[in-house]
Order: structure tokens, then C-alpha cells, then sequence
């Protein structure tokens, strides 16, 4: 099972991050046969930014996805869509080097379009990573895997995924309540999308239904916007594994501007439901809405 890269440890006060921080005067594990070039290639990954005050108040928070390019030598390079408190779904673009260790114990450092420092954790011969980290506004935490080569497009995005995720409701630039939200999307493979989501915070739920368009491009990064009551979804989707030449597995980062901001993973449950199925619901649905005009 991956991870949704919402570790979000660094945000408890005063909580020591084992990663965060390199171990000073402690006996170091040896072994392993890791090395800079065990990190090779294009990665899919999720990444999330805490900053609180020592009373526990956020200040700060940032959901993100994209990609990362280790060159298998020293230089990395990232390209992710994020949001904010202040934004939504903007390109935050990173670069900078980093090492491994033989034992798989990696460090890196950003030193264009940011400054922060990392520390990675190196599992599966080098396809899966591990990382947490800090600038001067935020401690992150995320994680990262092998991204495909081939097999993305749109027409290949096609089916049914369960998403499960969490974040934070938004009020006038600051978080008013944490949230986890869990349910469906349909992509149809021709670019629209059904969503159908469940959002709790403070033991009560709300369910935000949606339809909108989606756009998987050949690199496995995709964008999604769909029209909620409350105002235009926007997704940032970054694939990372396929089944029978369909994406599988991804990473997926959701946000209403000014109201709520998410991220997660989705994963596959079945495929692109017949028409008679997708009927059948339709007539359910608007049964659904008779009842309730009554």
C-alpha cells in the first residue's frame, strides 16, 4: 500500500521528526548497497507543508503532486502543482542535488525556486522514497514512486476510483477545521468526470457531487476541474502504476479555491460501468431527487 504522503508528523509541537533531523553522535547503521544512482528516473509524488504555533494553530499548511527527476548522479528537479491559503493549483517548481548513502539513507537540498532541506528514506531498490523536510515557513513530509514510462493518456483514464484523503476547510486565508474526505470518481476515458465525495470534519459529513473534464497527459500528470456548489474543483493527479495499460494508482490533490484544500491517492476498483448500469443509477438518482421535492 503507498503512501498518501500525509505523514504531516512535523506539525505536532514540539515532536521530534526522525527524518527531519540528522542523527548527531549516534551509531549508524551499516550495509546496503545504495547509491546515487539507485535513485534514477522520473517519480510520481505527494507532498504536504505544515507550519503551527507552539499553542498549535496553523498558520500555514500546502498540498501538492507532481513529479521529481533524480539524474542518478546528484541533481533532482521537481514539477508539482500546489495549493495554499493563499492560491490554488499553481506550479511550484523546485531543483537541487542530493546523495545516497550505501545503507539508503539520502539527503537533499533545494536550492532553486525554493530553499529547504531533506531527508530521504530509500525502500524497494530504489522505486519507492520516503522523505521529510523544512524551509522557513514549512516542515514537510511526502512520499514518491517510479512513475511509467508509457501507458498514460486520457482515453486510458477510464473506470471507477475509490480516493481517500485529507486537509483543511479554508476561511478568509486561514484553516477553520481539519476534514478527511473519501469516496468515487469516474473518469469515462473521453475527458469528463463524476465525482461523488463524502466530506467529514467535527463528526459531521457533507456529500459534494461534481461533474467536470480531465486531461491525462503521455508523462502521467493530469489536471481535472469540475463544478461544485461551493466553486470550481480543481485536481492535480500524478500517476504512479498501471494494470492492464490503465492507470491503477495515483496521487491526487483537490482544492476549492478560498474553501477546502485535500490530497490522497485514488486506486481502481473496477472499469468503465455498461450504459445500462450507468441508466439504471441516473434513474435512481433522479427518483432520488422526486422524494425529496415531495
Amino acid at each position: 500500500m503507498k503512501s498518501s504522503g500525509a505523514l504531516a508528523l512535523c506539525a505536532i509541537p514540539y515532536l521530534t521528526c526522525l527524518l527531519a533531523t540528522p542523527s548527531v553522535a549516534q551509531t549508524t547503521i551499516g550495509g546496503g548497497t545504495c547509491s546515487s544512482a539507485t535513485l534514477s528516473g522520473t517519480y510520481a509524488v505527494s507532498m504536504t507543508g505544515r507550519q503551527v504555533t507552539s499553542a498549535g494553530k496553523f498558520t500555514n499548511v500546502l498540498q501538492s503532486n507532481g513529479s521529481v527527476t533524480f539524474d542518478g548522479q546528484s541533481k533532482v528537479t521537481f514539477a508539482m502543482t500546489q495549493s495554499t491559503l493563499q492560491t490554488t493549483g499553481t506550479p511550484l517548481n523546485w531543483s537541487g542535488t542530493y546523495s545516497v548513502q550505501a545503507n539508503c539513507a539520502s539527503q537533499m537540498t533545494i536550492s532553486s525556486g525554493g530553499s529547504a532541506t531533506f531527508n530521504l528514506a530509500i525502500y524497494s531498490g530504489g522505486a519507492d522514497i520516503l522523505f521529510t523536510g523544512s524551509d522557513s515557513t514549512y516542515s514537510y513530509s511526502g512520499s514518491a514512486d517510479n512513475q511509467p514510462a508509457t501507458g498514460c493518456s486520457t482515453s486510458a483514464l477510464s473506470g471507477v476510483y475509490v480516493f481517500s484523503g485529507t486537509g483543511y476547510y479554508l476561511t478568509s486565508g486561514s484553516v477553520s477545521a481539519p476534514l478527511a474526505v473519501t469516496g468515487l470518481l469516474q473518469f469515462d476515458g473521453q475527458g469528463n468526470l463524476t465525482t461523488n465525495l463524502t466530506i467529514t470534519t467535527g463528526g459531521n459529513s457533507t456529500v459534494q457531487k461534481t461533474t467536470g473534464t480531465y486531461s491525462l497527459s503521455s508523462n502521467c500528470l493530469a489536471s481535472a476541474t469540475a463544478s461544485a456548489a461551493s466553486g470550481t474543483l480543481m485536481g492535480s493527479i500524478s500517476v504512479y502504476a498501471l494494470t492492464s495499460g490503465s492507470p491503477s494508482d495515483a496521487y491526487l490533490e483537490i482544492a476549492i479555491n478560498a474553501n477546502f484544500i485535500a490530497s490522497g491517492s485514488m486506486h481502481l476498483v473496477y472499469g468503465q460501468p455498461s450504459s445500462t448500469a450507468m441508466l439504471i443509477e441516473q434513474k435512481r438518482n433522479q427518483g432520488a431527487v422526486k422524494e425529496a421535492r415531495l
